[in-house]
């Protein structure tokens, strides 16, 4: 009777302690991202790294640690990381967006960039920063039309999202395509009031020399940002008579 009851006791009993580990890796990535939360990144970084160790295939805790390494320039171990995370779960779009950005900011290869962003917007069309960090890598190649497209496609997220804004204003005036500037810009205004927007249209109309339309736009803009509104002020100002 032993002999037929053994192998399903160490069965239940290999269950529990697995359960157990499982349990014991959750507890410690709460508390890293309680720690994560409130800024206090090494220590933050031992909690993810016990959940790690209690949890081998903890796709989250490694991207954690990625984005920990990633935050203070140890991008090798960053990408080490964000790897682990992909080698548990290929479709892990964090993972995928973490290695993107290290391909942008630090390595400055944007063909790969590109490739990573690309992926995690396959994965994750939700996420504004994704299609951001596209359109940021295009203006990086001088590929201007592709980068409008992508900002748009953030915006579209979050139209209130204002380093998007930054990327397609720049966009449009490295093409020089100031009325397209001004129509897509009022199409977002249309949807929420954003200064950075006023901005960018208020510069596409001083480079039309509309100097009516600029101070629409300066108007509008001094009643939410009168910083903002005193730089384009300065390009109305230049405008020739």
């Amino acid at each position: 009777m032993l002999k037929r009851f053994l192998p399903l006791l160490i069965s239940i009993l290999l269950f529990s302690a697995a359960h157990a580990q499982v349990s014991k890796a959750k507890q410690h990535y709460k508390s890293g991202i309680q720690l994560r939360n409130n800024n206090k990144f090494p220590e933050a970084l031992a909690e993810f790294s016990k959940a790690t160790e209690f949890d081998k295939k903890f796709d989250s805790a490694y991207v954690e640690i990625g984005n920990i390494y990633s935050k203070s320039g140890s991008m090798d171990l960053a990408m080490t990381n964000y790897n682990k995370a992909l080698a548990v779960n290929p479709k892990y779009a964090d993972a995928l967006f973490g290695i993107a950005k290290i391909y942008r900011d630090a390595i400055k290869n944007y063909d790969s960039a590109i490739y990573f962003f690309d992926a995690a917007a396959k994965i994750d069309s939700t996420n504004k920063e994704i299609f951001y960090g596209m359109a940021w890598t295009y203006n990086a190649r001088k590929e201007h039309d592709l980068a409008i497209s992508y900002a748009i496609k953030s915006l579209k997220i979050d139209n209130t999202y204002k380093p998007a804004y930054g990327e397609l204003g720049h966009a449009y005036r490295a093409t020089k395509k100031y009325a397209a500037c001004i129509e897509q810009l009022k199409k977002n205004l249309a949807v929420s009031v954003v200064d950075v927007a006023y901005l960018y249209s208020g510069y596409c109309y001083t480079e039309l020399n509309n100097k009516e339309g600029a101070m629409q736009q300066y108007e509008a803009l001094k009643k939410i940002n009168e910083k903002m509104a005193g730089a384009l002020k300065k390009k109305i100002d230049a405008m020739p008579q």
